[in-house]
């Protein structure tokens, strides 16, 4: 077997692969004789059907597959020994790859051809100990963990019917009826999420027992085909004309009565330290603060990102890669490849780059990064209902780990934490104070321009 490499620029080399029959006949002719014990074909006793026959029959499919194999290992052997950084795949080159007759006698020599896109070499510049980089110290402020600690009553609260004035925050059970028409429903609605002002008003001049009148299309601000499910109790399918104005009689009213200061309430939080009122200010406090903190880090890295993707050139075999996402992807056309090919620039620039920092300092992702991440999303998740059930985020985790989809996307979270973590063992960083309400704003305002590009 010969293997000769070519290389059209700095980014773009062909392997051709020549393969002889003594590369393959061996194998081929294992494989003729397994089909020979176990084919059972009409006339002949089973193992007895003659080598000429199954050539015919199969000889040219069992050969093809046979070179297949040869062919894929010697091709990623030669890529594993040469320690080629290629991107996407090889490509199979269209115009001498094309063979139409395998020799079913296996003495006939092949040559393949493939395209290969390399990965350029980097120099990464803006993550040295003289790169300073501002690092925001978000200042939790009292009203803020008074917020928490009222949120955090109201959550762990029981709900009890009222009959006094309904309140902001109640829920209220409505029997209502098409005031021009026949259709009626019953349904709830929580009176912070009326969007017409109003009527959430008005509402809240009532009590169990009177009626109110509303444009049931407005009531809430979630459209059309919300208010015909839930609102309406429309079937599907149901194209009734329902006018919009209904009136409605108050037959129930809930209210979330919040918990007490007591030991039931301080274990939600799954915390022996918080014994009192002061303990759980302290403790929400602190959590609130580590909250911003790991938040603040986050935004500072992704101006470090950015700050890597504007001050370093990252080449790429742009042909190449239209040419990979058409082959890979079914029913993708080169319009759709152009379309979507400077979002998918802009991430393989910033995937080379990551990959290029992992590589420098051996980061690595292994299955107990992955439970742990797992794991800690989970709990996470549970803490904010009060449930420590271990058995139950155990089995969650066990989940997550058979799912392929999760894992590859925590696998890349992961990896670039363990990237930014050596980043930020190496700059410098300028703390900068700041209210929560002015760094929710830098959030959001780069939210927006990610979003835009």
């Amino acid at each position: 077997m010969q293997v000769v490499r070519k290389d059209i620029d700095a980014l773009n080399v062909t392997v051709e692969i020549k393969i002889e029959p003594a590369d393959y006949k061996s194998k081929y002719e294992q494989e003729l004789k397994k089909y020979k014990n176990g084919a059972q074909i009409k006339g002949f006793r089973k193992g007895m059907v003659p080598t000429a026959t199954l050539k015919k029959m199969y000889g040219k499919a069992i050969i093809s597959d046979v070179i297949n194999d040869t062919l894929q290992k010697s091709l990623f052997d030669y890529l594993d020994k040469e320690e080629l950084s290629y991107l996407g795949q090889p490509l199979a080159n269209p115009e001498t790859n094309l063979i139409t007759d395998m020799d079913v006698d296996a003495n006939q020599s092949y040559s393949f051809i493939f395209d290969i896109g390399l990965a350029p070499k980097l120099d990464l510049k803006g993550i040295s100990e003289t790169d300073t980089y501002k690092l925001y110290d978000v200042q939790v402020s009292d009203t803020l963990v008074d917020d928490e600690v009222q949120s955090a009553r109201r959550r762990f609260g029981k709900r009890v019917e009222m009959e006094d004035t309904i309140q902001n925050m109640d829920m209220v059970k409505l029997d209502a009826s098409e005031k021009d028409g026949e259709w009626k429903t019953e349904f709830s609605v929580l009176v912070d999420v009326i969007n017409d002002e109003k009527v959430k008003a008005e509402i809240q001049t009532k009590k169990v027992g009177d009626t109110i009148e509303f444009d049931i299309y407005t009531l809430e601000n979630k459209g059309e085909a919300y208010t015909d499910k839930y609102l309406l109790k429309k079937e599907e399918g149901d194209e009734t004309v329902v006018s919009n104005i209904f009136v409605a009689t108050i037959v129930e009213v809930s209210r979330v009565v919040p918990a007490d200061y007591n030991d039931e309430f301080f274990a939600n939080f799954g915390d022996e330290s918080i014994k009192d009122e002061a303990s759980l200010r302290d403790f929400l406090k602190n959590d609130l603060k580590s909250y911003y903190d790991g938040q603040a880090t986050q935004y500072m890295n992704r101006e470090i990102m950015d700050a890597l993707m504007d001050n370093n050139e990252v080449p790429l075999p742009d042909e190449f890669l239209k040419r990979y996402l058409k082959e890979t992807n079914e029913n993708v056309t080169e319009e759709d490849v152009d379309k979507e090919y400077t979002a998918f620039r802009t991430n393989m620039k910033w995937s080379l780059q990551k990959s290029h920092i992992a590589k420098q300092h051996n980061l690595t992702v292994n299955e107990e990064d992955l439970r742990k991440h797992f794991t800690n999303s989970v709990f996470s998740y549970m803490r904010n209902y009060g449930n420590f059930d271990y058995s139950f985020i155990t089995g969650t985790v066990d989940r997550l780990m058979k799912d392929k989809d999760q894992v590859n996307k925590a696998y890349e979270e992961i990896l670039s934490a363990k990237v930014f973590e050596v980043i930020n063992g190496v700059i410098k960083t300028n703390p900068e104070t700041i209210s929560v309400d002015d760094f929710v704003e830098k959030v959001k305002a780069l939210n927006e321009k990610v979003n835009n590009l």
